[in-house]
C-alpha cells in the first residue's frame, strides 16, 4: 500500500509540475507579448512620423533644393517636428533622420546610432521599401533600431526623402515587461536571440547551449525544460515575439521559483512517510508483543520437554486475566502441564513403591532358603561330631541371620558383604573340611565399592551346591574383583560343575527347573537390573575346567533404574 500510493502520488505530483511549467511559460508569454505589443507601438510612432506632413515638407524641400540657404531652416523644422514624438514613448531612446547626403536630424543623443551598422542599416531600409524593421546593434548589448524609409507622399512621388531610425532602450522595455508579468531580469537572465545569436545581454550567459535547447524544446513540442546549468537546476522557458520573429530564453533557478511546491512535496511525502512508518512501528509493536507470548509458550513447551524450569520472565508473566487467544493458549498449556505433572509424580511414586517391594520380597525369598540350610547343617554336625564346632557354626550363622533381617538399604560397602561372605565360609569349612578350598583375590582399594545387599554369598552358595552335595571331589572356589574403565567385575568360579548354555535365560522360561539356589541366582539378576538398568546383572559361561559365575556393577550409580515392565 505505501508503494502503491508512493506511486500514485508520485504521478499526480508530475502532472501538477507539468500545469505549473505551463502555467509558468504562460505567464512569461504574457511578458514576450508586453514586449511585442511596445515595439508594435514604436513602429506605430514611426507611422507617424513619416506621415508627418511638416517633416514630409521640410525633406521635400531639402530634397528638392539641395544647398538651399534654407537647408538650415529646413532641418531646424523637422527637428523641431520630432520633439513631440521623442517623448511620446518612454523606451525610444533617439530619432535618427538621415538624409541622402548622410548628414542626420536627430532628436536625442546622436551617439546612441554608431553603436549599429550604418550600412546595414541602409541597406535594410533600402529592401524593406518603406516596412519596418528591426536590426541589432554592432555588439550585443541594450538597444535595438526599428528601421524604415521616408519616402515622399506629396504628389505620391514616393521616392526616397531619408532614413528613419528609432534607437529603442531594450533593456529598460524586457525589464519592465518582466516585472508587469511577475519576473524579474536582475539574477534570471532573459536572453534575446536573433538567427539563435544573442542580441540581449550584453554580457554572455553559456551561448553554446541555444541552439541545442531550442532545438530540443521544439521536438518534444513544448515551451520549457529543466536543465543543470552550473551545478544547479534551472527552469528554462523559450518562445518567440509576435512580429519580429526574435526568440528569447528565459533562465531561472529552479528552487527560487518552485520552493513552497517543493516544500509543501518535501512535507507531503515527510507526512505521509512518516505516517507509515508509525503505522509499521506500531504493527511491529503489536505482533512483536503478539509473537512474544508465542514464543514463551514454545520455550515453555521446551522446557517441559527437557524437564526444566522455564525462565523467570516466562513463569513470572500472569494470564488469567486474559481473556484473548494468547492467554487461552497459555492456561490451556499450564492446565495440562499440572495435570501430566500430577499424572507423572503419581506414576513415579508407584514405580518407587512397586520396586521398592520387589526388592524386599526378593530379599525375604532369600533369606529362608538359607536359613533352611544352615540349620540343617547344623544339625548333621551335631549328630556326627561332639560340640566344639557348634559354637562356630552357631556364631556365624547368628551373624548371618542378623545382617539378613537387619538393614533396609538396598546398596552397602563392599566390606560388609566380605564379612557375611566369611561367615558363611567358615560354616561351610567346617561342614566339607579339606574338601572345600575357597580362593579370594581382591586389591586393597576396594573396601568404600557399593553393591547390594547379599549378592555374593547366593553365589558362593550356588557354586558350593553344584560343585560338593552330589560328589566327593575337593571344590575349589575362586573369588576374584578386577574392575574396568566404567565397571567392576565381581567372578565367583568353581570346579567340579559347567553351566548349560543360556543357563539363566532357560531357568527365566521355565525351560529348566531350577534346584537349590537357582531362584536366589534369578532374584539377584533382577535386583542388579532394577538398581542399575539391563545393560548390568549375572552372566553364566565355562571357561576352561571351571564354571563362572560373573557379576557386573557400575562405578557410577545413575538416577534412571530399570523400566516399569521389568519389575
Amino acid at each position: 500500500m505505501f508503494f502503491v500510493i508512493f506511486l500514485n502520488l508520485h504521478f499526480l505530483i508530475k502532472q501538477y509540475d507539468k500545469e505549473l511549467y505551463q502555467a509558468s511559460a504562460q505567464a512569461l508569454n504574457h511578458a514576450s507579448a508586453s514586449i511585442a505589443n511596445e515595439m508594435e507601438i514604436i513602429e506605430k510612432l514611426s507611422d507617424n512620423i513619416i506621415s508627418d506632413s511638416v517633416i514630409q515638407e521640410n525633406l521635400y524641400q531639402l530634397n528638392q533644393t539641395p544647398n538651399s540657404k534654407r537647408d538650415a531652416a529646413y532641418k531646424r523644422d523637422a527637428y523641431e517636428a520630432l520633439f513631440p514624438y521623442a517623448f511620446s514613448n518612454q523606451y525610444i531612446k533617439s530619432i535618427n533622420l538621415v538624409l541622402g547626403d548622410g548628414s542626420n536630424i536627430c532628436m536625442g543623443n546622436s551617439d546612441d546610432i554608431k553603436r549599429f551598422p550604418m550600412a546595414r542599416l541602409e541597406e535594410t531600409a533600402d529592401a524593406s521599401s518603406g516596412r519596418v524593421s528591426w536590426v541589432p546593434a554592432l555588439q550585443p548589448g541594450q538597444d535595438v533600431c526599428c528601421i524604415r524609409m521616408l519616402r515622399q507622399l506629396k504628389f505620391l512621388g514616393l521616392n526616397k526623402l531619408a532614413d528613419l531610425y528609432l534607437v529603442v532602450d531594450m533593456e529598460t522595455l524586457i525589464s519592465d515587461s518582466l516585472q508587469s508579468a511577475g519576473y524579474s531580469s536582475d539574477n534570471a537572465p532573459f536572453v534575446l536571440l536573433c538567427d539563435e545569436k544573442r542580441i540581449y545581454p550584453a554580457e554572455p550567459y553559456h551561448d553554446e547551449m541555444y541552439p541545442q535547447l531550442l532545438e530540443d524544446m521544439a521536438a518534444a513540442d513544448r515551451s520549457y525544460t529543466i536543465a543543470s546549468i552550473d551545478s544547479k537546476k534551472t527552469f528554462i522557458i523559450a518562445g518567440s515575439l509576435p512580429f519580429i520573429g526574435w526568440d528569447y530564453l528565459y533562465f531561472r533557478d529552479y528552487n527560487p521559483i518552485f520552493h513552497n511546491i517543493l516544500l509543501a512535496k518535501f512535507w507531503m511525502v515527510a507526512v505521509f512517510t512518516m505516517s507509515c512508518i508509525t503505522a509499521l512501528v506500531m504493527l511491529w509493536l503489536v505482533f512483536g508483543r503478539i509473537l512474544s507470548h508465542m514464543g514463551f509458550l514454545i520455550e515453555k513447551i521446551r522446557c517441559f520437554g527437557n524437564g526444566t524450569l522455564p525462565p523467570r520472565q516466562i513463569s513470572s508473566y500472569i494470564y488469567e486475566g486474559r481473556q484473548d487467544e494468547i492467554g487461552q493458549l497459555h492456561r490451556a498449556f499450564d492446565e495440562m502441564t499440572k495435570s501430566v505433572k500430577v499424572l507423572r509424580d503419581e506414576n513415579y511414586d508407584k514405580q518407587l513403591l512397586l520396586r521398592d517391594a520387589t526388592i524386599r520380597m526378593l530379599q525375604q525369598q532369600i533369606n529362608p532358603h538359607f536359613l533352611y540350610n544352615t540349620l540343617d547343617t547344623i544339625n548333621w554336625m551335631a549328630q556326627k561330631y561332639g560340640a566344639d564346632d557348634i559354637s562356630t557354626m552357631v556364631r556365624s550363622l547368628g551373624n548371618l541371620f542378623r545382617a539378613s533381617i537387619t538393614g533396609q538399604e538396598d546398596l552397602i560397602p563392599l566390606r560388609e558383604e566380605l564379612s557375611f561372605l566369611d561367615n558363611y565360609i567358615q560354616i561351610q569349612t567346617i561342614r566339607f573340611k579339606d574338601r572345600l578350598n575357597f580362593e579370594m583375590e581382591l586389591p586393597d582399594h576396594i573396601s568404600h565399592i557399593q553393591i547390594p545387599k547379599l549378592c555374593i554369598q547366593p553365589l558362593v552358595e550356588n557354586a558350593l551346591k553344584h560343585a560338593m552335595e552330589y560328589s566327593d571331589q575337593m571344590c575349589c572356589i575362586r573369588f576374584t574383583f578386577c574392575e574396568r574403565e566404567k565397571d567392576y567385575l565381581i567372578r565367583v568360579a568353581n570346579t567340579g560343575s559347567r553351566f548349560e548354555e543360556n543357563l539363566l535365560q532357560k531357568i527365566e522360561n521355565k525351560e529348566i527347573t531350577p534346584q537349590g539356589s537357582g531362584v536366589g541366582l534369578t532374584n539377584i539378576n533382577s535386583r542388579l537390573k532394577l538398581l542399575y538398568g539391563d545393560s548390568y546383572g549375572l552372566t553364566f559361561y565355562n571357561q576352561e575346567e571351571m564354571a563362572v559365575v560373573m557379576l557386573t556393577i557400575p562405578k557410577e550409580r545413575r538416577s534412571f533404574h530399570a523400566k516399569t515392565h521389568d519389575c
